[in-house]
């Protein structure tokens, strides 16, 4: 699994779908090496809810994704992370890990409280769900590697000294002359 966070969210209107983009985190790799992207096609509605869940706004009263992590804290679970696991073209496919406490059977309320141990639980979703809740939940997002080599792209980081490349290129075109065209 590859650990990504949202790079942008490109809200579209009418019948072009909204684009979320989703960047191979750089500490993965080495600092010279391409990073890779990962576009995942989604409707208005869905890109607008995961823009305001990561710009952390809060409306009046909770929307659907605001709910359901409040519904999942309140029974004592905690989003763990979201993982993108798998493709099928154009449909991508994910699951929210869900960290539970799970009482031991055949006990009292005392005993299980004390002899609860944390489960985790698989939920599918669609992935704009999933990074929905995610950016409210603060929990990390992970690509199946697969996925992002058959879904993916390139993306070729620039030197971050642009002053320097173009020092370089300044003395390159002083040391051409006519003869060299």
């Amino acid at each position: 699994m590859i650990r990504v966070d949202i790079e942008t969210v490109i809200m579209s209107n009418g019948p072009v779908p909204s684009v979320i983009v989703l960047r191979e985190r750089s500490d993965q790799r080495t600092p010279e090496a391409a990073t890779r992207v990962l576009s995942i096609q989604t409707g208005m509605f869905e890109a607008a809810s995961i823009g305001r869940g990561a710009e952390q706004a809060r409306s009046s009263r909770p929307i659907t994704h605001d709910l359901l992590l409040n519904v999942m804290r309140e029974l004592g679970g905690k989003l763990e992370r979201v993982e993108i696991d798998r493709v099928d073209a154009p449909v991508f496919f994910a699951k929210l890990i869900v960290q539970v406490e799970a009482a031991v059977e055949d006990s009292t309320s005392a005993e299980a409280a004390v002899g609860s141990q944390p489960r985790e639980l698989r939920i599918d979703a669609r992935p704009s769900d999933a990074l929905a809740l995610a950016v409210r939940a603060n929990a990390p997002i992970y690509v199946e590697d697969d996925v992002m080599n058959r879904a993916g792209n390139i993306n070729v980081r620039e030197s971050g000294d642009g002053e320097a490349e173009l020092e370089r290129f300044d003395q390159f075109v002083q040391t051409l002359s006519p003869d060299d065209f």
